[in-house]
C-alpha cells in the first residue's frame, strides 16, 4: 500500500477532525447552558416562594389597595358624604392634611324653579318671590339665580346675578326638598320700561 504524504492528504484529515471538535464543543456548551438556564430558573422560583418575600408582596399589594380606595375617597367625597352623612367625619379627617373641603354636589339638571313672581314694589324697587325645587335624592348645592328683565319685544334691558348669600339661602338644598324666598331688588333700567322677566338657576 502506498501512503500518500502529500499536503493535501495530510490537511484533510486534520481538517474533518477539527470540525468533529467544533461539533462536540458546541454540544457540550449547549448541554451547559441548558443546565444553567435550568438552575437559575429552580433558584428563581425557589425566591419567590420564601416566606418572608410573600409577606412583603402582600403588604405591598394591601397598602396598593389602600392607597386606590383613599384615591377614589377624596376624588368622591361630596357624592359620598351626599349618598352617607355618616362617613361626613372620616373623609373631613382625610381632608384636613389635604387642605381639600367636602362641598355639596352640583347637579343643576335637578333644580328647578317650580314657581316665581316679579312685582313693581316702591319707585325702582321691586319685590321677586321665588320657589326652588329638588329632584335629586341626594342634598344639592344651592344655585345661583340670573334674573333678566326684558322689554316689550322680549329683548333684555337688565341683567342681575342673585348669589345664594344675596337670596339668604341655605348652603344646600335639601334631597327632594324645597325651598322659597323674597328678595328686593332694585331695578335702574335708564328708562326702558320692563315688561317681563326670565330667571335661570345656574352654579357660577
Amino acid at each position: 500500500m502506498v501512503e500518500d504524504d502529500s499536503p493535501a492528504a495530510v490537511l484533510l484529515p486534520r481538517s474533518r477532525k477539527a470540525r468533529e471538535d467544533a461539533a462536540d464543543e458546541s454540544e457540550e456548551g449547549q448541554a451547559a447552558e441548558e443546565e444553567v438556564s435550568f438552575v437559575v430558573a429552580a433558584r428563581r422560583k425557589a425566591f419567590w416562594r420564601k416566606p418572608v418575600v410573600r409577606t412583603v408582596l402582600v403588604m405591598l399589594m394591601l397598602l396598593a389597595t389602600v392607597g386606590l380606595a383613599l384615591q377614589v375617597a377624596f376624588q368622591e367625597r361630596a357624592h359620598i358624604v351626599a349618598k352617607d352623612a355618616r362617613t361626613r367625619p372620616w373623609l373631613a379627617a382625610l381632608c384636613g392634611p389635604l387642605h381639600c373641603e367636602i362641598a355639596p354636589q352640583r347637579q343643576i339638571a335637578d333644580v328647578v324653579i317650580d314657581s316665581s313672581s316679579f312685582n313693581k314694589a316702591r319707585g325702582d324697587s321691586y319685590q321677586l318671590t321665588l320657589a326652588m325645587k329638588s329632584k335629586a335624592n341626594i342634598p344639592l348645592a344651592m344655585p345661583a339665580v340670573e334674573l333678566t328683565l326684558t322689554d316689550a319685544q322680549d329683548q333684555p334691558v337688565l341683567r342681575r346675578v342673585l348669589l345664594p348669600g344675596d337670596m339668604g339661602a341655605p348652603v344646600e338644598l335639601p334631597a327632594r326638598g324645597e325651598w322659597s324666598t323674597a328678595v328686593s331688588v332694585i331695578v335702574t333700567t335708564g328708562g326702558a320700561r320692563v315688561a317681563g322677566y326670565r330667571l335661570l338657576a345656574f352654579y357660577p
